[in-house]
């Protein structure tokens, strides 16, 4: 339907690490790497940043996240600066909460963000990286909110690494966070859903019939992706394959609650926060129902989706970013 970004002069965009989508359609962009949060209308024009690099109460420093509070008002994370901040777009007034730094500092020090969440609340979640021994690693979800001012644990589980990489191809548990509701996946791998409301109720617990994608020649050590450690074939070898490769790897709540659960593992090396590009996808409403499976197109991941709209970040031949807004068909 529309794309910015990528090549156009005056929409450059680095590193845009989330994205918000409001009900009437505008849509919200917390660029890392701009140090900006930048305003599109709903058919993709660029309003310009609302949020500029700076350590004023209006400004940021490194935007891991963003949501909308209400249609006026964005809610942004600020990984620099240790804080979440309240804007009002109406006035450009801004309110900040000083998020604890014993709560971010684990994964900032680790250098990489491999799963940030932000809800309306002010709940923020991430994914915490643990010891490491005999090449696994103790991975914990955990959340912090104003509210409840403790590192609050979700669930744990082992993960395979490789130089303090995590393995897609060998199961473990997975999170995705929407704004009413958080779903978690099985430990063991299988294709078991737990879906919960905010304050925790499990609203149902789900299955559903499907088997893991074939491992790729990379996984196992043969072919190596372009951005995979050419000293990594051997060890992958070394470390031989999984008993049971993972059935999903990662989970999506969209603006409409809808659970989306890609399917595609990223290539070893080539993980992050948006998964695979041009990835399957099951969706599924809340109650735990089957609406199908769609491919996005070829280096597209997901970032948002509300009713048939679905918004993706693309990733050119440069390097370069687009936010693309697509429509599906046939919904």
């Amino acid at each position: 339907m529309w794309r910015v970004g990528g090549s156009e002069e005056a929409e450059e965009l680095i590193f845009p690490a989330d994205v918000a989508v409001s009900p009437d359609g505008s849509v919200a962009i917390a660029d890392w790497g701009l140090a900006e949060v930048i305003l599109l209308n709903p058919d993709g024009d660029w309003l310009g940043p609302v949020m500029t690099r700076g350590e004023g109460p209006g400004e940021v420093q490194a935007p891991a996240a963003v949501t909308w509070e209400d249609a006026n008002t964005l809610l942004v994370l600020d990984f620099g600066a240790f804080r979440l901040t309240t804007l009002d777009l109406a006035s450009r007034s801004a309110t900040v909460t000083a998020v604890d730094a014993a709560f971010l500092s684990p994964v900032f020090a680790s250098g990489e963000v491999t799963f940030v969440a932000l809800q309306p609340d002010h709940t923020v979640w991430l994914e915490f990286p643990g010891p490491i021994e005999d090449g696994w690693e103790e991975r914990s979800f955990v959340r912090w909110s104003p509210a409840n001012p403790v590192n609050d644990t979700v669930t744990r589980s082992g993960a395979r690494v490789l130089e303090r990489t995590i393995l897609p191809a060998w199961p473990r548990s997975l999170v995705g966070v929407g704004a009413e509701t958080w779903v978690v996946s099985h430990p063991d791998g299988r294709y078991e859903l737990t879906v919960s409301d905010r304050d925790d109720t499990m609203r149902v617990r789900f299955c559903h019939p499907a088997e893991a994608l074939p491992l790729s020649p990379a996984e196992r050590g043969g072919e190596a992706d372009e951005r995979m450690p050419e000293a990594w074939q051997a060890a992958l070898r070394e470390i031989g394959e999984p008993p049971e490769p993972a059935i999903i790897s990662r989970i999506f709540v969209d603006a409409d609650g809808r659970i989306w659960v890609q399917r595609d593992r990223p290539a070893p090396g080539a993980s992050g926060p948006h998964g695979a590009p041009g990835a399957m996808h099951d969706v599924f409403l809340s109650s735990g129902q089957f609406l199908g499976s769609i491919r996005l197109p070829e280096d597209h991941r997901l970032l948002e989706a509300r009713g048939r709209r679905v918004w993706t970040l693309h990733t050119g031949s440069f390097e370069e970013s687009s936010i693309v807004a697509l429509d599906i068909e046939g919904l």
